[in-house]
C-alpha cells in the first residue's frame, strides 16, 4: 500500500508539473497576445491621426515629402517607434491619372482612387501605411523577439469650393493717405497703383487663403460688392487666375452725393432720396407726382427764370412754399436736369452742375469692375447683394461631396438690398430695392439703415414660412435692407429651425469678418452671419456673450487691415479633414 501511494504521488507530481507549465504557457500567450493587441491598437490611432494630419498638407499642395514628414511627427508626438511609415497619393507623378504601380504595391488604395482617365472627378486621398515591431516577452523564451503589426489608414481632405465676399465701397480706401470723407476722394489713383487700403490687404489676405488651396482639387470664386454685388471670377476655373482676378479688385468710387446735396435738403434728411437724390417721391424717376409729394413746384412755366430755383432747390415760406413737413419749406427740382446737388460747390445752381452731375450717371466704369449707373447714391454697403452672389455661385456651381464655404467680409453697416434687376424675387415696382418710401418715412430720413437688431420683419409671401419672432408684413419700408440681407444668410446657410414650415437653406459655412467696425449694428448682423453660417442654427450663437468687437465663434473683429492676414490663415486652418476608410 506504501508503494502504491508513493507511486500516486509521483504521478500527481508529474501531472502537476506538466499542468503547471501548459498553464504558464497560455498565460505567457495571454500576455503576449494583450500586448501586440495593445501595440496594434496604439499603432491605428497613431495612423489615424498621422493620416489627418498627412491630407491637411492637401490645403498647400500634393507633395509627398510634406505629407510623409507631417506624418512622421505624429508619430514622434505620440512616442511611437520602431516604425516604418509609407505615404502615397493616387496622383504623386501629378499627370492626372492615378498611378498604375499602385495595383499591385497597393491594391486596396488603387481601388479607392478615381479613376480620372475615365472621368471620374479627382479626390484628395491619401494613403498612410505603417509598421511596427511589436515586442513579445513570453515567447521571447523560445527565441521570437517581436512580430511585425500593419496597419493602414485611407484619409480625404474633402474637396473644397470657396466664394470670397468682399465689400469694395469707398471706405475700403479709408487708409489710403488722402483719404477724407468730406472731400470727393477719387480712389482711382490708388486703384491704378493697388495700393488703396485696407483693400490691399484685404486683397493680400484673399489670395493667401487661396494659396492654401489645392489647385486641380479646389475651387474658389470671388464676388465683391458695394451699391450691388459684382461676380469677379466664377468657380470652376484656376486657383492662380483667381489671384489675378483679385488684383484687378478696386475700390468703389462713390459719387460725393451727401456733401454736395443743399444744405436745406441735407439738413432735412428725410427730405431726399438716399438711393437717387432726384427722386423725391420713390418711384425711381427724376419726375415728382405732385400727388405722393403732397403740393406742386412752381417751375412747370419757366424755371430757369426763377431765382430762387437757381440758388437753393428749396421753396420756403418765405417764397410761397408750402410747410408740408414743417420745415420751413419744400424741396423743389427740375425733371429735366440733375439739380438736386451743387456739384460744383459754388453755392449755386447752374448748367455745369447738371453737366458734371450727367457725367457721373452716365460714365464708364470709373473703377475696375463698379457699374456704370450710381443713380446718385452715397450708399454703398449692399450686404445682401453680396450674400446672395456668393450663395448663388456655390448652390449653381458647388461640386457634391465638397465642402462649401463663404467668407465674407465688410467694414460697414447694412444700407443697401438687391433691386428688381438683379434679382427677380424683388418687385419690380420695388425700384429703390428695400429702401424704399417716400419723403420723410423712417428709412429715408435714417440713411436706409436699421439702427437696432429687432424687431425682424417678414417679407415671404406666407406668415407660416417666417422666421420665429419676426413680425409679418406686406409692406415696405417696415422690411428693411438689414432684414433682406437677414434673410440671405438665412439662404445661404440655415438647416434648423424651431419653425418647422420655415425652409432650409444651402448649409454654406460662413466666416464673417469685421474690418473696423464700431461694434454697433454691423457687428451684430456679421455675427449672425457667423451664427448660422456655423452650424445653421440661428440659436446657438458662441458670440452671445461675448464681448463687442472681439472675435468669437466664427466671426473675426479686425480692428485694421494689416489684421486680415492672419484672420484669412486661420480660417484656413478651420477647414475639416475626414478619415475615409
Amino acid at each position: 500500500m506504501a508503494k502504491r501511494r508513493a507511486e500516486n504521488k509521483g504521478q500527481v507530481i508529474a501531472v502537476f508539473a506538466v499542468s503547471l507549465l501548459a498553464l504558464l504557457f497560455f498565460v505567457g500567450l495571454a500576455l503576449d497576445a494583450g500586448s501586440v493587441y495593445v501595440t496594434y491598437g496604439s499603432l491605428k490611432r497613431t495612423v489615424d491621426s498621422a493620416s489627418i494630419a498627412a491630407a491637411n498638407e492637401f490645403k498647400r499642395e500634393a507633395n509627398v515629402s510634406m505629407m510623409t514628414e507631417a506624418a512622421e511627427e505624429i508619430f514622434n508626438l505620440l512616442n511611437v517607434d520602431q516604425v516604418t511609415v509609407i505615404v502615397r497619393l493616387c496622383d504623386e507623378d501629378q499627370d492626372g491619372n492615378r498611378d498604375t504601380d499602385l495595383q499591385t504595391t497597393y491594391p486596396e488604395f488603387y481601388a479607392r482612387c478615381p479613376d480620372t482617365a475615365s472621368g471620374d472627378a479627382p479626390r484628395k486621398l491619401v494613403y498612410v501605411r505603417a509598421t511596427q515591431e511589436a515586442p513579445l516577452y513570453f515567447l521571447s523564451l523560445m527565441g521570437f523577439t517581436n512580430i511585425p503589426l500593419t496597419t493602414y489608414t485611407i484619409s480625404e481632405a474633402a474637396p473644397l469650393d470657396v466664394v470670397i465676399v468682399l465689400d469694395t465701397s469707398e471706405s475700403m480706401a479709408s487708409a489710403t493717405t488722402g483719404y477724407s470723407p468730406f472731400d470727393d476722394f477719387d480712389p482711382n489713383a490708388c486703384n491704378s497703383a493697388n495700393n488703396c487700403q485696407p483693400m490691399r490687404d484685404a486683397k493680400d489676405a484673399a489670395k493667401a487663403l487661396i494659396d492654401t488651396l489645392a489647385d486641380g482639387y479646389d475651387q474658389v470664386a470671388v464676388v465683391t460688392f458695394d451699391d450691388e454685388s459684382h461676380l469677379i471670377y466664377p468657380l470652376g476655373l484656376g486657383l492662380d487666375a483667381a489671384k489675378t482676378a483679385i488684383d484687378g479688385i478696386g475700390v468703389r468710387n462713390d459719387p460725393p452725393v451727401v456733401f454736395r446735396i443743399w444744405p436745406t435738403w441735407y439738413d432735412h434728411a428725410g427730405s431726399y432720396n438716399p438711393m437717387n437724390s432726384e427722386d423725391l417721391d420713390g418711384d425711381g424717376e427724376d419726375y415728382d407726382n405732385p400727388a405722393r409729394l403732397g403740393y406742386t413746384c412752381p417751375f412747370a412755366g419757366n424755371p430757369a427764370s426763377d431765382p430762387a430755383y437757381l440758388q437753393d432747390r428749396w421753396w420756403s415760406v418765405d417764397e410761397g412754399g408750402p410747410d408740408t413737413f414743417g420745415w420751413g419749406g419744400v424741396p423743389c427740382d427740375r425733371d429735366d436736369r440733375f439739380d438736386s446737388m451743387d456739384w460744383n460747390s459754388d453755392g449755386i445752381w447752374t448748367q455745369d452742375d447738371h453737366d458734371i452731375g450727367f457725367t457721373w450717371a452716365t460714365m464708364d466704369t470709373v473703377a475696375p469692375n463698379q457699374p456704370e449707373d450710381y443713380h446718385f447714391t452715397g450708399l454703398s454697403t449692399c450686404s445682401g447683394c453680396g450674400l446672395r452672389q456668393g450663395s448663388n455661385q456655390l448652390r449653381n456651381g458647388g461640386r457634391f461631396g465638397a465642402v462649401w464655404v463663404m467668407v465674407f467680409l465688410s467694414d460697414g453697416a447694412v444700407n443697401l438690398s438687391d433691386v428688381h434687376a438683379s434679382n427677380e424675387d424683388i418687385s419690380s415696382a420695388l425700384v429703390n430695392g428695400f429702401c424704399g418710401g417716400e419723403m420723410s418715412e423712417d428709412f429715408w430720413a435714417s440713411g436706409c439703415r436699421d439702427f437696432t437688431f429687432t424687431p425682424r420683419y417678414c417679407f415671404d409671401d406666407n406668415a407660416s414660412t417666417c422666421p420665429p419672432g419676426s413680425t409679418y408684413t406686406t409692406t415696405t419700408p417696415n422690411y428693411s435692407v438689414l432684414d433682406y440681407a437677414r434673410d440671405m444668410v438665412d439662404s445661404a446657410s440655415l438647416t434648423r429651425s424651431t419653425n418647422t414650415n420655415e425652409p432650409n437653406g444651402n448649409d454654406i459655412a460662413i466666416y464673417s469678418i469685421g474690418l473696423n467696425v464700431d461694434g454697433g449694428i454691423a457687428e451684430q448682423f456679421l455675427r449672425y452671419v457667423a451664427a448660422v453660417g456655423d452650424d445653421g442654427d440661428r440659436t446657438t450663437d458662441p458670440c452671445s456673450a461675448a464681448a463687442a468687437n472681439t472675435s468669437c465663434g466664427q466671426y473675426y473683429f479686425a480692428p485694421s487691415g494689416a489684421h486680415l492676414r492672419t484672420i484669412f490663415e486661420d480660417i484656413a486652418t478651420r477647414i475639416y479633414t475626414r478619415i475615409s476608410q
